[in-house]
């Protein structure tokens, strides 16, 4: 399977991608348009997505446009979203949008690949 995880902090990058690694063929973005680019040039069979892709602007709600970009592409591909962010609406807004599941940070690894192998099934 290959799993994309778009997150602006490159530490998050890096520790998801190293305990997915081993199972999973890990893409990894930045940023919207990086996203963008592996999803219209890769076959991603998952996607895991951070809110908001730049930390230095509160209002910045990316990773919500990335979801609706995604359901509009490929309706079919299942969108983990993740945030540090308790904000309750966001989670709505992204279940409504489309997401399978909304994930608070920190991530507990061992329930992000329970939930992973659910979509490999």
């Amino acid at each position: 399977m290959k799993v994309l995880i778009v997150d602006d902090i490159e530490e998050y990058l890096d520790t998801m991608e190293g305990f997915l690694e081993d199972e999973y063929n890990v893409f990894k973005a930045k940023n919207l348009i990086e996203a963008k680019k592996i999803l219209q040039e890769e076959s991603i069979d998952i996607a895991i997505v951070d809110i908001r892709l730049d930390e230095n602007d509160p209002s910045n709600k990316d990773g919500l446009e990335l979801l609706k970009w995604i359901k509009e592409q490929t309706p079919n591909l299942p969108v983990i979203v993740i945030s540090a962010y308790r904000e309750f609406d966001y989670a709505v807004e992204a279940i409504n949008l489309g997401a399978k599941y909304f994930i608070k940070k920190p991530i507990d690894p061992n329930k992000l690949l329970e939930i992973i192998q659910e979509f490999g099934q």
